[in-house]
């Protein structure tokens, strides 16, 4: 798969991909060219007169979801845009007709250009190509993560795939390229389950968190911002990269009610270039930045959230009986040090 930053360098391999789009019930094939590559900077992206075909513009959700797509690879029979040539007196010489949303993505991804199918046609067929466009596709079902779980449990009686933690994610990631990671952790953890994979670390869902609690855990905790009666605290749990969301939620509470909260966290899939340790002093960091900048805003430092410990995660090294706990005194050094 072709990185995105170098598709421009790429190109024959890239447009060898590209499908042809079918209008014939609209104009003749040849008013369509083959895929030129043309620099963004050429390109009037003023929406053909506001683009009537669209009522309600770009959405910039959309537009993240195929940033993130195109972050992880150009897939072979990729559609792309379209553009008419409207004459080279025009500092831009062509017009976008369709294709805003994968356009914009790209150009937030830095991209100087990209392969454009150009359509020679007169303002009304245009129109109608653009109206086309906005049909839905022939209905397809996505594999749902149980249809995945299903053909590589398969794929793994076979013998086709190695039954270990590594080979297991590296298939899974190679086959789905542009499924989320999160995604790929749950087909996983079923895999494991399922398959009685000897593996290295554990990772929680919601509802592995439950088990956990129930089953393991010596003490009790709450989650997802319930009130904790023991400790009169909200809890929270999360996993790495998610202290903001928690944050703001247990700020919240803590102007409302006037409680605190604390937080149990957990990391995302360990690899060499993230090691479990490397994401564990990640949270640390990431909650001492968090409060120091809310002290700094507000001028004072408040302890309306309580990093409490780590989930255990590394089978026979962790304890799975409790958290892993952090040393509350030495935190409150590190946010009340310059």
């Amino acid at each position: 798969m072709i990185q995105i930053k170098d598709a421009w360098a790429n190109r024959e391999e890239v447009e060898s991909g590209i499908p042809t789009p079918d209008y014939s019930h609209i104009i003749d094939a040849k008013q369509i060219s083959k895929p030129k590559w043309i620099e963004f900077s050429k390109i009037d992206m003023g929406d053909m007169e506001g683009n009537d075909a669209r009522l309600d513009g770009i959405d910039p959700a959309t537009v993240q979801e195929l940033e993130q797509s195109f972050a992880k690879g150009i897939r072979r029979n990729e559609e792309i845009a379209a553009v008419k040539f409207r004459g080279d007196e025009f500092d831009k010489p062509y017009i976008l007709i369709y294709g805003y949303h994968r356009t914009y993505a790209q150009l937030n991804l830095g991209v100087k250009g990209f392969a454009f199918n150009v359509i020679d046609a007169s303002e009304t067929q245009i129109e109608d190509i653009q109206s086309f466009e906005n049909e839905p596709k022939p209905p397809k079902r996505n594999n749902k993560e149980a249809d995945i779980v299903q053909i590589k449990a398969k794929q793994l009686k076979k013998g086709t795939i190695p039954n270990n933690e590594d080979a297991i994610l590296a298939n899974l990631k190679k086959t789905y390229p542009t499924r989320a990671l999160a995604s790929i952790q749950r087909i996983a953890a079923k895999l494991f389950e399922e398959m009685g994979t000897p593996v290295k670390y554990s990772y929680y869902t919601a509802a592995k968190i439950k088990q956990w609690r129930a089953d393991n855990c010596s003490e009790w905790f709450e989650i997802d911002g319930k009130l904790d009666d023991n400790l009169d605290e909200y809890g929270f749990t999360t996993k790495i990269g998610g202290l903001y969301r928690t944050m703001h939620r247990a700020l919240q509470n803590y102007a409302e009610t006037g409680k605190a909260s604390y937080v149990n966290c957990f990391t995302d899939t360990v690899t060499k270039g993230s090691t479990l340790e490397q994401q564990r002093k990640s949270i640390l960091n990431e909650y001492i930045t968090l409060m120091k900048n809310h002290a700094k805003v507000y001028g004072k430092s408040v302890m309306f959230l309580r990093l409490n410990g780590l989930f255990p995660q590394a089978y026979g090294v962790d304890d799975w009986k409790g958290f892993i706990k952090y040393d509350q005194k030495e935190i409150k050094k590190l946010i009340e040090s310059n």
